[in-house]
């Protein structure tokens, strides 16, 4: 082996060299920006993909759709919600929890889907048994009543679909409230 092709085999191999090493610190970098993006929602102890918003607004930015609320809202009810919830970004979903004023009451939850025809995802859903269901309506609409077990905790719940999007109102209090609520759900206009 002459001394040119041996300056030529050396400088190969250290280019090889560079090239791996260059790949190694790429994927360091990577995997070690993911573990800290995660870790906030970690600690929070939410899911992966379910993330808490600071408001309404800001998780209809997220979504990239205006989000249905309740015309009749119970003066019992705090608003703003007391816990806003997103799942996924664009066409993803949102979890609104209402916390009641007298801390002995009920909360209320409203979920929904923000694309029509797609489903609400389990995990905003959260662990959820159905005990037992029967058919209703909301206004014109069919839906369904069940009594679920949600995280351990027995909740009245009515799904149903508005404008084609997937909606869930859950209760623990009273079942009429629920239904009003329902019926004069509505969205301001598009995003």
């Amino acid at each position: 082996m002459s001394v040119a092709q041996a300056d030529t085999r050396g400088t190969a191999l250290e280019a090889v060299r560079m090239l791996a090493a260059l790949g190694w610190v790429a994927t360091a970098t990577a995997l070690a920006l993911g573990a800290l993006g995660a870790l906030p929602g970690w600690l929070a102890g939410q899911e992966q993909d379910v993330r808490r918003v600071a408001s309404v607004e800001e998780a209809e930015r997220t979504v990239g759709a205006r989000l249905a609320s309740p015309a009749y809202y119970p003066a019992r009810l705090a608003w703003p919600p007391a816990e806003v919830r997103v799942a996924g970004g664009r066409g993803g979903a949102a979890a609104f929890t209402f916390r009641p004023r007298d801390p002995a009451g009920p909360p209320v939850q409203l979920l929904q889907a923000s694309t029509p025809g797609a489903p609400i995802p389990p995990a905003l859903l959260a662990v959820t048994r159905e005990l037992s269901a029967s058919r209703t309506t909301v206004g014109p609409r069919p839906a369904t009543l069940a009594r679920v077990l949600v995280d351990g905790a027995t909740w009245d719940e009515l799904r149903w679909e508005r404008d084609g999007r997937a909606m869930v109102l859950r209760t623990q209090g009273e079942l009429e409230e629920l239904l009003r609520m329902a019926r004069t759900s509505h969205r301001e206009g598009p995003r």
